[in-house]
């Protein structure tokens, strides 16, 4: 009889099964077929612009308040996503005419990181909560086929749908298992997660909101 899995790989097939469905989103399908406004995937890169350095900030306070063994790899991620993933983001969301420098949280955004927030003193419940994102994109994306390769949409895709992202997933996975959390807790934050996630998905510039 086959081992049960463990609780990082049951909360990895959940948002795997959630993930596979992503690319029906709005977004994601304009991305696809080339039809999205600009406008809406220039609000979408400058909001994750936002979401990326906060999201190294976790990391940050991972590799504060976690165990000796994690430290190092925590840093490293943090510095990973500081010193390389935003630099690649800036540079793909060039043709988009980004404004990084003036971009402000959307409530989507704000609500994602109050999320966070609330679970700041549960390095556990943390860790959790940042599965959705970490590996939904690259489920997600790695299902996106965009219909002009040549286009500014197919070189964002390719960075995530690489499997570049594959170990990090595997070690913050193994930190999970490592950290105890009750499952049913476990289970509970990645619900929320996925709500989060989602919802940063189908965000809208607020001048369109206004329009439809």
């Amino acid at each position: 009889m086959p081992a049960p899995a463990s609780l990082a790989a049951q909360l990895k097939a959940r948002v795997e099964q959630a993930a596979s469905q992503w690319p029906s989103l709005a977004l994601l399908s304009g991305i696809t077929d080339g039809t999205l406004d600009p406008a809406v995937f220039r609000h979408y890169l400058e909001q994750d612009y936002l979401y990326l350095r906060y999201y190294a900030r976790l990391y940050s306070r991972l590799a504060a308040a976690g165990p000796e063994q994690d430290l190092e790899h925590a840093v490293r991620l943090a510095n990973g996503i500081f010193a390389v993933e935003l630099d690649r983001h800036i540079a793909n969301a060039k043709p988009f005419g980004c404004d990084f420098a003036a971009a402000v949280a959307s409530q989507e955004t704000a609500a994602y990181m109050r999320f966070y927030d609330s679970l700041a003193d549960d390095r556990a419940a943390t860790l959790v909560a940042m599965l959705p994102c970490l590996y939904g994109y690259t489920v997600a994306l790695a299902q996106v086929d965009v219909a002009d390769p040549s286009s500014a949409y197919a070189a964002w895709v390719a960075v995530y749908a690489s499997g570049d992202y594959a170990d990090m997933i595997e070690r913050h996975c193994a930190m999970i298992d490592d950290s105890g959390i009750d499952p049913a807790l476990a289970e509970s934050v990645l619900t929320r997660g996925l709500q989060h996630e989602i919802a940063f998905w189908n965000q809208q510039p607020v001048r369109l909101e206004a329009v439809t």
